[in-house]
């Protein structure tokens, strides 16, 4: 008889536990309800919602990493539109959502709504999954998938 001992295989962290779950438990039923979706769903879009902004906060200041606005200023991260949708959801939300904002990035996390050729051409799908993939947390690939979407297409004026 052989006996074959292996290493358990360490999964990517769960991006639910990057708020404390009171917070979490109020974004994700707050979606639900607005969205008139399944809790589970919820969690999961919640859950890739806030993986973002940590995605967005861990590299917010690495200036080698990101794309250029029209007006000169950097973004990180965009969301798909799923991710989009949860991110709507949670600033109507707003003392669960600056909660969970202070604990990922230190600070309120604006809602600046753009439309970039990078959005357009696809590469800044591809900065967006490096950042993600640089958290370590699990990416959903039913949210991550699909191509940047702005909710706000012409660029307001900023």
């Amino acid at each position: 008889m052989t006996l074959v001992t292996t290493l358990p295989v360490q999964a990517d962290k769960d991006p639910q536990a990057l708020v404390d779950p009171e917070t979490f438990d109020k974004l994700a039923l707050h979606f639900a309800a607005e969205q008139e979706v399944t809790k589970t769903y919820a969690r999961r879009a919640v859950g890739q919602m806030l993986l973002m902004l940590k995605a967005h906060a861990d590299s917010k200041h690495d200036p080698d990493f990101g794309r250029l606005l029209p007006d000169g200023r950097s973004y990180r991260v965009v969301p798909t539109e799923p991710v989009d949708a949860a991110w709507h959801v949670s600033l109507q939300h707003t003392e669960p959502y600056a909660a969970a904002c202070e604990q990922l990035a230190g600070g309120f996390v604006h809602h600046v709504p753009i439309l970039t050729a990078g959005m357009a051409d696809g590469s800044s799908m591809e900065y967006t999954r490096q950042a993600l993939k640089a958290t370590g947390y699990y990416i959903d690939p039913e949210f991550w998938d699909g191509e940047a979407k702005s909710c706000c297409p012409p660029n307001p004026g900023i």
